[in-house]
């Protein structure tokens, strides 16, 4: 079941947090460290909670198995572009237990239908180009690719 979460649920939306941004760390450990205790992981959601970010669960017997963390984006016209009414997807996780039975998947449709419902007129997302997983969930789901994002890195000097 597609839900809204709120702050009862922060606790269990961090743990789906340490296993998402755990992720990251070992993917991109340049950009991300795993020393982000408990209690401020459980502060990030909040805080982005409070900033606006919209936090959907996908629920089985009122337990979280799988979380989508959204913001809008909105932006006024310019000389040079349109005014443009879309959501971001920030985050998507699903435990490992609960993958390939289509949650992810149903979050997606959920995260749709919801801001369908609101006027927007689409939605974007980054993936890290390791996760390929990700990137595959995210064309299925009917996204193309609409910016690339190029990084050169430095070697620290020793």
């Amino acid at each position: 079941m597609f839900t809204s979460c709120d702050s009862k649920d922060i606790p269990a939306l961090a743990v789906m947090l340490r296993g998402l941004h755990g992720l990251h760390v070992a993917h991109v450990p340049h950009r991300f460290h795993d020393r982000a205790s408990e209690a401020e992981l459980q502060s990030f959601l909040a805080e982005a909670m409070a900033q606006g970010a919209q936090l959907r669960a996908y629920r089985v017997g009122h337990v979280p198995r799988g979380y989508l963390m959204w913001r809008w984006r909105l932006s006024g016209a310019t000389s040079l572009g349109h005014a443009q009414r879309r959501a971001e997807l920030e985050h998507i996780w699903v435990e490992p237990s609960w993958r390939r039975r289509g949650v992810a998947r149903r979050l997606i449709a959920g995260f749709e239908a919801e801001i369908a419902g609101q006027g927007a007129e689409g939605w974007t997302t980054t993936v890290h180009a390791f996760n390929a997983p990700s990137r595959a969930l995210m064309l299925g789901a009917g996204a193309t690719g609409a910016v690339e994002v190029l990084e050169k890195r430095f070697q620290a000097a020793i």
